[in-house]
């Protein structure tokens, strides 16, 4: 365990903001600094912007809601564009103090029209409710919550694309894997003072060896050529194996090749990319001689208390995870000979020295920028379902694994079901066969529980006799004709049918013709009005009578006939049904 040294005495937290209390400071859970943020640039309003570089320290802060970097660049550029906008909107306020409600919907308004997805609206909820000059009224309009939008403006990949995208990604980590595993070899052969008989370099006016180049590049972070140094440096390539890659990516992978170590993990595991940017070096859980289990501590704040868990890797998934181990352990090597150790899992080296990074070498986050994911487009050269070229979203991506793989990730089985999974067309297509299923059981069900027969009397059937007695009403009951009296399936065999006249719905011996049709259209009304007055009552009496009337009713009558009839209905028809529901006609 590494020793740990209390500050020494009159020791002084560092001031979170400059001197002109524009600029933020923050320093992340990883000990790493992130920003500075600088609120200069954008323009006062009075207080306003003052109150926001506040409310924007508070929430960047030890018990602030973002905690990671990636999360703190969002919010800070959201605040720019948010001061930047004020004047253009209309809102002329000097102090938040004056914010009304009807500036944040016309703010608000604003920004979903540009954007359909909430990022930003929430973003600006969470600093607008940290300034304690915000009123009351303002703080209700901020309560109204926004929600991601019900469809995504993309769908799923097909499982074929997702495949090639998990494919392609595994093979070119393992290419980088090969190459950076190959040179930590000869690194640590070289550190062993074991002889090397290769091929030297010409590196800074010196011969070395291929272990003593390799060595200078981890405690430097860089190999520096020069001008007039190119076939010194395609000489290096060649020694060090990193082909048409600059020499210092022998013991550092690409922006690139870390993208695909991303695209295997979202593969797997469903990660969004904040997580996979916060990602630190997992735990070993597992027994020597067993199969290898790793254990990796993510953090998640919008869980609230619940933010920070884990999650164990085994079998093919913990072969990602070490390959990611692997290709980034040097880094972070060089890291901490440079002054700026970490635990991060994700680390990408770099061949220009213009990173944003403090050691100006290597790329820790924000790996999507810059073009990356196009060249990784182009070096993948996957094709979509239409022969176009593949496109790496990892948005799509991480949609695509919870569809495919049926099941939740980094949120609840009902946020998966519902926001991510349901929508999706894929979703419909993978489960064709229970949805066909379920068609049929419902169409088995249908017919099984709905057995009254709709139709004029001659397409019925039946005996001449019997068609005599419907035509005439004399088999007529409450709403319908009764085909059998004394064969119910409500009663014993044999004996009368003393059933409610509205179980005449389920019964295979009733019938009803357009005839019938008045009164069928009263007792929907009246079953609706018992509905509206008393909904438990009705759904424990007559619930499953209505269902099976409105059936009837939508399946076997247009619009048009049912209004005819409504209009033909007479104050005798609707007595017979107010009795009915009475129970003025039970046996």
């Amino acid at each position: 365990m590494t020793p740990v040294s209390m500050p020494a005495a009159g020791y002084r937290r560092p001031e979170r903001l400059d001197p002109t209390g524009l600029v933020v400071s923050v320093i992340g859970t990883d000990g790493q600094e992130a920003g500075p943020f600088d609120f200069s640039v954008a323009p006062a309003h009075g207080q306003v912007r003052k109150q926001l570089v506040d409310a924007f320290a508070a929430a960047t802060g030890p018990d602030g809601r973002w905690r990671s970097a990636t999360s703190m660049n969002t919010a800070h550029r959201t605040s720019l564009a948010f001061l930047r906008s004020l004047e253009p909107l209309g809102i002329n306020i000097a102090t938040l103090s004056d914010f009304a409600p009807e500036h944040w919907w016309t703010w608000r308004g604003d920004r979903e029209a540009r954007n359909r997805w909430p990022g930003q609206v929430n973003i600006m909820r969470v600093l607008l409710k940290e300034v304690p000059e915000v009123g009351a009224l303002a703080r209700r309009a901020l309560a109204q919550r926004t929600h991601k939008p019900r469809k995504r403006l993309y769908d799923s990949y097909s499982v074929a694309e997702f495949e090639a995208i998990r494919r392609r990604a595994g093979e070119l980590a393992r290419v980088c894997e090969a190459r950076i595993s190959a040179n930590v070899a000869a690194l640590e052969r070289h550190r062993e003072g074991r002889l090397d008989d290769g091929p030297r370099v010409s590196y800074g006016g010196i011969n070395l060896s291929r272990g003593a180049l390799l060595d200078r590049l981890v405690q430097d972070g860089r190999l520096r050529f020069g001008r007039g140094q190119h076939e010194a440096s395609m000489h290096a390539a060649t020694v060090l194996g990193t082909g048409d890659l600059h020499p210092t990516y022998a013991l550092f992978p690409t922006r690139v090749e870390v993208l695909s170590i991303m695209a295997a993990l979202v593969c797997d595991r469903g990660y969004n990319l904040s997580t996979l940017e916060s990602m630190v070096v997992p735990d070993l859980g597992s027994e020597p001689g067993r199969d290898e289990v790793l254990v990796s501590h993510l953090d998640k704040p919008r869980r609230g208390h619940r933010r920070y868990f884990t999650n164990s890797f085994s079998g093919a998934h913990a072969r990602t995870l070490r390959t990611a181990l692997t290709i980034t352990a040097p880094a972070r090597e060089c890291m901490e000979n440079l002054g700026h150790a970490t635990d991060r899992l994700l680390i990408a080296g770099s061949s220009s020295g213009a990173t944003d990074h403090a050691t100006r070498w290597f790329v820790t986050s924000g790996f999507t920028k810059g073009g990356t994911v196009c060249r990784w487009d182009q070096l993948a050269d996957l094709r979509d379902d239409d022969g176009g070229l593949l496109h790496l979203h990892f948005g799509r991506l991480r949609l695509s694994e919870q569809v495919i793989n049926r099941r939740s990730s980094q949120n609840s089985a009902a946020v998966s079901e519902d926001v991510y999974r349901r929508p999706d067309p894929l979703t419909a297509h993978l489960h064709q066969g229970v949805i066909l299923e379920g068609q049929a059981a419902a169409v088995e069900h249908a017919t099984d529980t709905v057995r009254l027969r709709y139709a004029p009397v001659q397409d019925l059937g039946l005996p001449a006799q019997t068609a005599d007695a419907v035509r005439s009403g004399s088999l007529d009951t409450a709403a319908t004709a009764c085909l059998d009296f004394n064969h119910s399936p409500f009663t014993p065999d044999g004996e009368p049918c003393t059933a409610s006249f509205l179980m005449c719905m389920a019964c295979p011996n009733a019938v009803a013709t357009p005839a019938h049709l008045p009164r069928l259209i009263l007792l929907d009304e009246a079953l609706d009005n018992l509905a509206s007055v008393d909904p438990a009552r009705f759904d424990a009496r007559y619930r499953q009578h209505l269902d099976r009337l409105q059936h009837l009713l939508e399946s076997s009558t247009t619009p048009a006939e049912r209004a005819t009839a409504r209009d033909e209905a007479t104050d005798a028809d609707l007595a017979v049904i107010e009795r009915l529901l009475r129970r003025d006609l039970d046996a």
